[in-house]
């Protein structure tokens, strides 16, 4: 079994490896890297979902294929879906099982902003910080890297609030999962059940306690739904 994380805006993606200790040890995790960022930093810094995508599928084409599954979480959830879009148009294998985390569907009005594009980076940065919704990383010391990182993640929340997607244009395959955060400030109003617009499969749904990073507390019991969920 292969497992693709998506990570969270300004997020590394490289972050959610750490799943893979809670999970078998013939699972492979495989950290779906956005152009521009972390790992990947001395490439273009993408910013739009779909340039993105058709960039991650080119770089895993050869991984894309048997038995796999997709792991979102809040900006993920909509790399998934536009992942889905590009693989199902170019008639690559779909995956046996989609786990979305911490966001809204990308067809309904939930943003952080009500115009991002007219947000500057610093308010940005400002909101996701006020409201917990960046993960729990010690501030880098340099100035300039600094920057960097804000440049990312200001970078990541316009693509991602940009993004639009409706069950008539992208339907997944196969039964998906879905979990959040009881506490998180972004899902107050929001019906995480919606999500199962987008399937014809089943749609399970798992609140944790806990923010929009609800998982740092409770990994071990999202590896083991992922584990129910995959029969591995």
């Amino acid at each position: 079994m292969v497992l693709f994380f998506f990570s969270h805006a300004g997020g590394s993606a490289k972050s959610y490896v750490s799943f893979k200790r809670f999970l078998p040890k013939d699972t492979t995790v495989i950290p779906m890297e956005l152009s521009g960022r972390f790992t990947r930093m001395s490439e273009p810094l993408l910013d739009n979902v779909a340039d993105c995508i058709a960039d991650l599928i080119e770089k895993h084409s050869e991984e894309i294929s048997g038995e796999y599954a997709l792991f979102g979480h809040s900006m993920g959830t909509v790399l998934v879906t536009e992942f889905i879009r590009q693989t199902k148009a170019k008639g690559l294998p779909q995956p046996c099982h989609i786990f979305l985390s911490g966001k809204n569907p990308p067809d309904e009005d939930v943003h952080c902003f009500e115009n991002v594009e007219t947000a500057s980076d610093e308010e940005i940065v400002s909101f996701f910080t006020a409201n917990s919704l960046s993960a729990a990383t010690p501030a880098p010391p340099d100035d300039a890297l600094v920057k960097i990182l804000n440049r990312i993640l200001a970078t990541d929340v316009r693509m991602a609030e940009r993004y639009k997607a409706s069950p008539d244009d992208v339907k997944f395959d196969c039964d998906i999962t879905v979990i959040y955060g009881t506490e998180d400030p972004l899902m107050q109003n929001v019906d995480m059940s919606s999500w199962g617009r987008f399937t014809d499969g089943k749609c399970s749904l798992y609140p944790f306690s806990g923010d929009h990073f609800y998982f740092q507390q409770h990994k071990e019991e999202v590896c083991n739904i992922i584990k129910e969920k995959l029969h591995v």
